[in-house]
């Protein structure tokens, strides 16, 4: 919107700054930031005046209006959801203490675009141990010459790059704090104080003076998509990022995936030529013919190697899920039993009986409903349930539970289990001697459009974790994965992975583009003229409304996203939702 500056105001408004100005008819004040001053009005148009300046300080950059227009557009939402994200509320208290002069347009930066795999393993620091992969990144940032920002998935990898770094100077960029702090962070690195930021997905925004790196890690990750409209992903603002400022942006990781297999294609990316150090994997696929084993459901040759490794020192435990509650199974056919009044999925107990989490109902019989079965099984194990049984196994060794309930980014290293489920995994000075995977094959088994390189990126990371003579036990799992997993050939499981998205039509190769609403809402998106030629799933029943799914080339997916967010701000409906690149409606479907 444009606003005249009345001559009161004419020295204290600046490009990038905040002011507060009438909306409508003038009776409400609403903030905003000055994107542009021009010298004059449109001819015959008469302009409403800014009612105030709300400080001085010019918060918006050039490049970052720049980074945040265009991702919104891409994503077929507002500029206003992403400045949320990328700028903290204003603390006027802070904000006396900075003199900051507005920023030039940007000049792009030489540089590059690359992928750098990353060596598993522990390493020490002086505060503590820290894997090798940030000890790379580390190095990454020592070696850049201006500005640098790392993002990483969560606050685990916050702390373990902030160990690697040592004593670089460095601003974490992240939800903690209070408002006022985080505000304090964003005006450091605005004024130039400090250039190094590492940070979870909103440090991709960070307003670093002269950005001459920029990393991502592990980019495949989920948590580095933000998780309110419009969706943006990390690594699509860093490519954005990218182009407008340029320098060099880096992809590390210690697994491939779908995505970067795809830009290495496309020549969108160079990768290094040096080999990563990966921990040696062991395929148990054997019999459980040994009591002790049986007890924990895992193969006699894992439980061996454990016992074993467990001499030299601890030993990780991988499992899917935190908790002690399984599904109930009929023992015949597999097939889930239902509560007989909420029709919601029975959980089993410790003591052997079924219940239903959503009722309370506690059935006394049940008779399976595909095949008449009376005999139960329990389908999936959590962390405490599989803590209970290794515990009984390996009886005399301290048995620890690390998931969303028992958080542990560290412990001693002594002779331990530690059961963690995916991402809760806590480091150990000198890393683990055997790293465990169980219930594996369950997890290849789950329905979704990304299940093998979610498998892949799970015990990937926890293959990281392991010491220099540690090993990677993948327990009951075979197949083509289990066959290039354990000879380290990561990048044949993306390919195949992309090939099978690219004969589907599936992302990455396209780009999919949902929309959920009223059944009206999603009729009348299908009808819009843009949307000939393109594949078009649905309607589908979604939540209390529907959707449908829009496959789309990337040379046309601007143009179908542009008449979708024209078509929800002409209908000034609310009831719409569009979620750019979403995989998880796939999943979705599978699942159902």
């Amino acid at each position: 919107m444009d606003y005249e500056i009345p001559e009161r105001l004419s020295v204290d408004v600046v490009r990038g700054g905040r002011v507060r100005v009438p909306l409508g008819r003038g009776s409400r004040l609403v903030d905003g930031f000055v994107i542009e001053i021009g010298d004059e009005a449109k001819q015959g148009v008469v302009l409403a005046e800014v009612d105030s300046v709300l400080g001085g300080v010019p918060v918006v950059t050039p490049a970052l209006w720049t980074l945040v227009r265009t991702v919104s557009e891409r994503n077929a939402g507002s500029a206003s959801d992403v400045l949320r994200v990328a700028i903290p509320k204003r603390a006027v208290r802070i904000e006396k203490a900075y003199s900051i002069a507005s920023r030039q347009e940007p000049v792009v930066a030489p540089g590059s675009k690359r992928v750098v795999f990353l060596d598993a393993g522990v390493t020490e620091t002086a505060d503590g141990p820290t894997l090798r992969a940030f000890e790379q990144v580390a190095d990454i940032v020592r070696s850049s010459p201006g500005g640098a920002i790392v993002v990483v998935p969560d606050w685990r990898d916050l702390q373990m790059l902030g160990r690697a770094l040592g004593v670089v100077e460095h601003i974490v960029w992240d939800s903690s704090g209070t408002p006022t702090e985080r505000y304090e962070r964003y005006l450091k690195v605005l004024s130039g104080r400090v250039r190094v930021v590492i940070g979870t997905r909103s440090a991709v925004y960070a307003p670093v003076d002269g950005l001459r790196t920029l990393v991502v890690v592990n980019e495949s990750d989920p948590l580095l998509e933000e998780p309110h409209s419009p969706f943006v992903h990390a690594r699509d603002a860093a490519i954005i990022r990218h182009v407008i400022e340029g320098g060099d942006l880096i992809f590390a990781s210690v697994t491939p995936s779908a995505e970067i297999a795809r830009f290495r294609d496309l020549d969108f990316v160079a990768t290094d030529a040096a080999v990563p150090r990966k921990t040696p994997v062991v395929l148990a696929n054997d019999p459980t013919d040994d009591s002790f084993a049986g007890k924990a459901r895992i193969p006699t040759t894992a439980w061996r190697l454990v016992r074993e490794a467990l001499d030299r020192g601890p030993v990780l435990v991988q499992v899917a899920r935190p908790g002690f509650v399984p599904a109930v199974v009929c023992a015949a056919c597999r097939t889930p039993h239902r509560c007989s009044r909420c029709r919601s999925p029975l959980s089993g107990a410790r003591d052997g009986s079924s219940f239903c989490r959503v009722c309370g109902n506690q059935p006394l019989g049940i008779n399976c409903a595909h095949c008449g079965g009376r005999e139960l099984a329990f389908s999936g194990v959590g962390s405490v349930r599989t803590a209970d049984e290794l515990g009984r196994a390996f009886a005399g060794t301290r048995v620890i539970v690390s998931d969303a309930e028992h958080r542990y980014f560290e412990i001693p290293r002594t002779r331990s289990l530690v059961v963690a489920t995916r991402g809760a995994e806590p480091l150990v000075s000198g890393g683990y001697e055997a790293v465990l995977i169980i219930d594996g094959d369950r997890e290849l088994q789950r329905p979704g459009l990304r299940t093998s390189e979610n498998c892949l990126r799970w015990w990937g990371s926890a293959a990281a974790l392991a010491s220099e003579t540690g090993v990677v036990v993948l327990a009951n799992v075979d197949g083509a994965f289990a066959a290039s997993f354990a000879s380290g050939q990561w990048d044949a499981i993306v390919d195949a992975e992309l090939r099978d998205r690219r004969a589907l039509g599936f992302p990455p190769a396209t780009r999919a583009i949902a929309i959920s609403g009223t059944i009206d809402d999603v009729t009348s998106m299908r009808a819009l003229p843009e949307m000939t030629g393109h594949r078009i799933l649905g309607p589908a029943p979604a939540g209390k409304g529907h959707r449908i799914v829009v496959l789309a080339d990337y040379a046309t997916a601007p143009s179908v996203i542009a008449a979708v967010r024209a078509h929800v701000i002409a209908s000034k409906t609310t009831s719409t939702r569009v979620h750019c690149d979403d995989l998880d409606v796939f999943d979705e479907v599978d699942s159902d």
